[in-house]
């Protein structure tokens, strides 16, 4: 008597199943997270050290010894290229990172308290966001100077008046609600309101605007590193070694083509992921 095998239906996760009908979210987080694994182990990965020159190997085709060739002074592209994606991705998720907790915080205080202070802080970023990314970015380091660090507060500068707006407007349209009255009701202290009520409401759509945000201060970054703003040489950078290699544009294209090959792949990785996470932190999100 042969017996039968009965296997038991278990439904993924709402999240993971929209994650496995939709391809492109896949990507978006399959991509981001080998990024950030470049981004953890990058120096683990180079062959050689970024700043090390071998005249005698310049302009090397790629080869077993040198994957991605050489540049105009003998350093390994590869090795280059992968300290780069720690400098340029660290130094965006750093700003987005700050300008969210930062930029969040000052927008739930002024959506939630309204009045002068609301005025203050509203007014304050409306005059920081008459200025593009890249100009505000450019006028805070022009007053700070380059450097990794500099970047990261120019970049956070710019970005925080965006989540200031954002958060504001959420939180105005969130407190108007019935299940904060009925807190409000039962003698809950305003922080505990911000805290447990509102925040938790407007902080989805923050941190997916985060997400496709990252992909701007990429583009940014990478901008400011090719003025000389950013990071600066002989330390790698997706921006600075696109800069350092223009001259040699005709005769060495490829020392052009990799790190702007980052800069897009990059780009729309983040966007991808930006949509995913928008998959799956919509309140309005439903079982297909």
């Amino acid at each position: 008597m042969s017996m039968t095998t009965i296997r038991v239906f278990r439904p993924r996760p709402r999240w993971l199943r929209a994650l496995f009908e939709d391809p492109l979210s896949g990507i978006g987080v399959v991509g981001c997270g080998l990024i950030l694994l470049v981004v953890l182990t990058g120096p683990l990965l180079a062959p050689y050290d970024p700043i090390d020159q071998d005249m005698l190997a310049r302009f090397a085709p790629p080869s077993v010894a040198h994957l991605l060739g050489t540049d105009e002074l003998g350093r390994d592209v590869l090795s280059r290229l992968l300290y780069a994606t720690r400098a340029s991705v660290g130094i965006s998720l750093l700003s987005i990172l700050f300008g969210l907790v930062i930029g969040s915080l000052l927008g739930l205080i002024a959506g939630y308290c309204g009045g002068w202070i609301d005025a203050i802080l509203s007014e304050s970023a409306n005059l920081l966001l008459a200025f593009p990314t890249i100009v505000l970015g450019i006028i805070i380091l022009v007053a700070l100077g380059g450097g990794m660090g500099n970047v990261v507060i120019a970049l956070a500068g710019s970005f925080i008046p965006r989540f200031v707006r954002l958060v504001r407007a959420e939180c105005m349209t969130t407190k108007q609600k019935v299940f904060v009255e009925a807190a409000r009701a039962t003698g809950a202290g305003h922080l505990r309101i911000m805290r447990h009520c509102i925040l938790p409401n407007v902080g989805g759509t923050a941190v997916v605007s985060a997400a496709l945000w990252t992909a701007t201060a990429l583009r940014a970054e990478a901008t400011l590193s090719f003025l000389g703003l950013g990071v600066q040489l002989p330390y790698p950078s997706w921006g600075n070694m696109i800069s350092d290699s223009m001259t040699y544009i005709f005769d060495s294209p490829s020392l052009i083509l990799w790190p702007c090959l980052a800069i897009t792949i990059s780009v729309i990785v983040f966007n991808l992921m930006g949509d995913a996470l928008r998959d799956r932190l919509d309140p309005h999100f439903t079982e297909r």
